[in-house]
């Protein structure tokens, strides 16, 4: 067999739904305002979706949006008012920046710590990036 049949052969044996589509999707954002507070509904959603704690996601935001906030029963309390496109970039940019990877660009990675430096250990290709 050839290099040309083999290939065929493999190609053929790959599933359709491995070789087509986008299998990480990430939720729609749900805000509400809360008087001068913005509420993140479904924050939890989020941390369990990326596989991170939630404190860290909650640290990134509120970095990012200069705001302080609280977790409160799977809920993202922010102090001020946001509109959802600020939140939903902001949650983008944390997956860009700590899910995917750098590498082979899949979203099955881990946060580690090694010698005191965070990084993103990728489960398929095994690549690891500091972050």
């Amino acid at each position: 067999m050839d290099y040309d049949e083999m290939l065929k052969k493999g190609r053929e044996e790959v599933p359709d739904d491995l070789s087509s589509g986008e299998r990480f999707e990430m939720p729609e954002v749900k805000t509400r305002r809360e008087g001068s507070k913005t509420v993140l509904e479904n924050f939890s959603e989020f941390a369990d979706k990326f596989n991170r704690d939630q404190k860290h996601l909650s640290k990134y935001i509120q970095n990012e949006l200069g705001t302080a906030g609280h977790i409160d029963s799977g809920k993202l309390v922010l102090n001020g008012e946001f509109r959802r496109g600020q939140v939903t970039s902001r949650i983008e940019a944390y997956t860009e920046e700590y899910v995917y990877c750098a590498e082979c660009n899949r979203p099955d990675t881990k946060l580690l710590k090694e010698k005191g430096v965070e990084m993103l250990k990728c489960q398929a290709c095994g690549a690891r990036n500091p972050v």
